[in-house]
């Protein structure tokens, strides 16, 4: 199955060679976090050995329950690839949500022996580099969760309809709220696939509502401590009128609604994505209205599946989109406990 990828891969090398930016012994690889190695296999019958097929996973994180989920079932899936012979092996490197630390990484990756890359961007535009140096070198780029500016140079994308999300959301507080009010829309990292998109569904349907009105738009970073900030001061300038604060992720709606909760201001709606355990168990105990689910485990088992597929040769489709579900009281049970 890798006769393909290994003959693309030694012209790339040959000309990457030639170019001057070969390297001639890998480095040790970085303590950025867990891998998995294997021997490298020999083609039966071949008069060269097969090239190792080596791949880097550069996380957007570590930390946030979302890709944690999504780190951890992309390992498992890994683990087994490097057991059956498909890949030789796996190096997981931590991009702290920052695609400087991201596009270094890609670097400290390639000097390290990796040709095959899983690349889960923190920004549109800031990682679009690493995408365009894979393609220069012609390493293979699976994409997850989210996208860069430059995706179609990439192998294949594989995530979500984040527009699609984003209205969910609206619409479940248009549904809930029919007298309408103002809103905030508190935002992820600026620039990120998720924070852009997210944020056009929320415009699509709660800003084209005519008895609702946006406060504004805030940057958050994903962060529940900035979230509960700005929820602060936004409740603060307008009290009453707030009727919901609409988030990018469950990291921060889950932390706004508890603080509004705690004040008295229950009658608040915050929703947000992703679908973690923290707002799974809070729509559980009744603390939480709603979120959109997404399948971190389907996603890594969609992703990583098209490892193989990609050093078999096959056509793959260069968008593959994970289904989404809003959760609320009525169906929590289907996805927690």
């Amino acid at each position: 199955m890798k006769k393909a990828f290994a003959l693309i891969l030694a012209l790339a090398l040959m000309a990457c060679l030639l170019a001057g930016c070969g390297t001639t012994e890998p480095e040790e690889a970085a303590d950025t976090g867990a891998g998995t190695e294997a021997p490298a296999e020999t083609a039966s019958g071949a008069d060269e050995p097969e090239a190792e097929i080596n791949v880097a996973y550069i996380a957007k994180n570590t930390v946030d329950a979302f890709h944690a989920r999504l780190n951890n079932a992309a390992g498992e899936a890994l683990d087994k690839l490097v057991e059956d012979g498909t890949i030789d092996s796996w190096q997981l490197y931590d991009g702290l949500t920052d695609p400087n630390t991201q596009i270094n990484l890609t670097e400290d990756a390639i000097n390290n022996g990796a040709n095959f890359f899983i690349v889960l961007p923190a920004e549109s535009d800031g990682c679009a580099p690493i995408v365009s140096r894979c393609a220069e070198l012609g390493f293979p780029v699976i994409l997850i969760d989210s996208a860069t500016s430059n995706v179609e140079l990439a192998t294949t994308f594989v995530g979500f309809d984040f527009v699609k999300e984003g209205e969910i959301v609206a619409q479940y507080v248009i549904d809930n709220i029919p007298e309408g009010g103002k809103y905030a829309h508190l935002m992820g990292v600026v620039g990120n696939t998720a924070q852009v998109e997210r944020g056009q569904g929320i415009a699509n349907v709660l800003g084209a509502a005519e008895n609702w009105e946006s406060v504004g738009d805030y940057p958050c970073e994903w962060s529940a401590d900035k979230a509960v900030q700005t929820a602060t001061d936004i409740l603060t300038k307008y009290g009453e009128e707030i009727k919901a604060i609409v988030c990018d992720n469950d990291d921060m709606s889950c932390a706004v609604q508890a603080y509004c909760n705690s004040i008295g201001r229950e009658d608040v709606i915050c929703i947000g994505m992703d679908g973690n355990d923290s707002a799974l168990s809070m729509i559980a105990a009744g603390t939480l209205r709603a979120t959109v689910y997404q399948g971190a485990e389907e996603t890594a088992a969609a992703a990583i599946a098209l490892v193989d597929d990609v050093l078999a040769g096959e056509e793959i489709s260069d968008r593959i989109l994970v289904d989404t579900v809003l959760v609320t009281a009525e169906n929590v049970a289907d996805y927690y406990g």
